[in-house]
């Protein structure tokens, strides 16, 4: 009789393959497979199956990659498809990056990690670039354009704001570094105005009127002999004029600008903007186009690059960033770098502001990028602290 009731409970065990670690079962089993134990069913926790490709994993990519932008991410990343997601209070910066078809998803051994953060080499290497200027904070320039860069592009100038927490942390930054400044193609009152902080360099109208701590502000050699002609160009263009194509001027003194965003109709736009060019030049003037607008200025050799050049001249700094995002910007670039060839500068960062509207070859003329004004908010900040 022992010997049947041994034999009916062997016959009884599971037909499940038994588990083995990772692979978790969805239902309890409540046979017992020890002969002389009664059947108990043991309450379980219910086991909640997820694919492997919804589980978040940040990673240092192993191949070769394309860096595209840089901006913030969530500390701890979310996990997709889950209810139970709550974003973390304080983002932290991270990089996006595009993987060649095929390559690995999977960190490569040895890749640095940040609690769940796997570091990625377009973050390493602006670190790696920022860190002269983090060392010796007293020695170091930080040179901002402004529109596109510390304030969101809006369809009307006068509507612009710089990013709310950027002037606190520039605040930050004036007491930290050697030099703060600001290079724009606003007329030099107006960026003082939009930017808000005393003890710092200016420089408007890109570069044709400069203004330095503790000094008046000044226009640039030779271009006070061309205001009179500026303006006699602005008159010939009114506002009814410029409405045919939805434009509109911006008259800034030493140089005006003629926007095109938000106008109705793009072709008709691009076509007029044509026309004011061509006039411009009749009148002796010269112009360059930026993003949706067209500046026209006198002719002389005054350009963010040569405001850079003014503004750091007797700063006694050794390293110096310039943060922009567009083709005016990149003179700047240039004339970093040529203070650095000649030995005036140790160490120059251009850092590039990147969004759709930025060309290729302006993103790809900088050392590095960061996605958006939230992107060069953060890199300042990581230099305020």
């Amino acid at each position: 009789m022992r010997a049947r009731l041994e034999m009916r409970a062997l016959m009884a065990s599971p037909t499940l393959t038994p588990t083995i670690a990772g692979m978790p079962i969805s239902r309890a089993v409540v046979q017992s497979t020890f002969p002389s134990a009664p059947c108990v069913t043991v309450p379980t926790v219910a086991v909640k199956m997820i694919a492997a490709s919804d589980v978040a994993v940040a990673t240092l990519a192993s191949y070769a990659s394309r860096p595209m932008s840089s901006g913030t991410m969530m500390m701890p990343p979310p996990t997709p498809n889950s209810a139970e997601n709550r974003p973390a209070a304080s983002p932290i910066a991270a990089s996006r990056m595009i993987r060649p078809e095929g390559a690995s998803a999977s960190p490569a051994a040895g890749t640095p990690l940040l609690g769940s953060i796997a570091v990625t080499a377009p973050d390493r290497r602006l670190a790696e670039l920022l860190a002269p200027l983090r060392e010796r904070p007293q020695e170091a320039a930080v040179l901002c354009d402004v529109d596109g860069t510390l304030a969101p592009i809006v369809a009307r100038p006068e509507d612009a704001r710089l990013l709310d927490g950027a002037r606190e942390v520039l605040e930050e930054l004036r007491a930290r570094v050697g030099l703060l400044g600001f290079v724009s193609g606003r007329g030099l009152a107006d960026v003082e105005r939009l930017v808000g902080l005393d003890g710092c360099a200016y420089a408007g109208n890109h570069g044709m009127e400069l203004h330095l701590p503790g000094e008046r502000p000044r226009l640039a050699d030779g271009v006070a002999a061309h205001v009179p002609a500026i303006a006699a160009f602005a008159a010939t263009w009114p506002p009814e004029r410029l409405a045919v194509g939805g434009l509109r001027m911006e008259e800034k003194g030493a140089t005006l600008s003629v926007h095109a965003r938000g106008a109705p109709d793009p072709d008709s736009a691009a076509l007029l903007l044509q026309e004011v060019a061509r006039e411009a030049a009749d009148h002796g003037l010269v112009t360059t186009s930026g993003r949706e607008v067209l500046e026209v200025r006198p002719p002389v050799r005054v350009d963010k690059g040569t405001a850079v050049t003014e503004l750091l001249a007797g700063a006694g700094t050794r390293a110096a960033l310039y943060v922009g995002d567009d083709r005016t910007d990149a003179d700047a670039w240039r004339a970093l770098r040529a203070l650095r060839d000649q030995g005036a500068l140790e160490h120059a960062v251009a850092l590039a502001v990147a969004s759709d509207e930025v060309p290729a070859d302006v993103r790809a003329a900088a050392d590095a990028e960061v996605d958006g004004p939230a992107g060069a908010l953060a890199a300042l900040r990581t230099l305020a602290h």
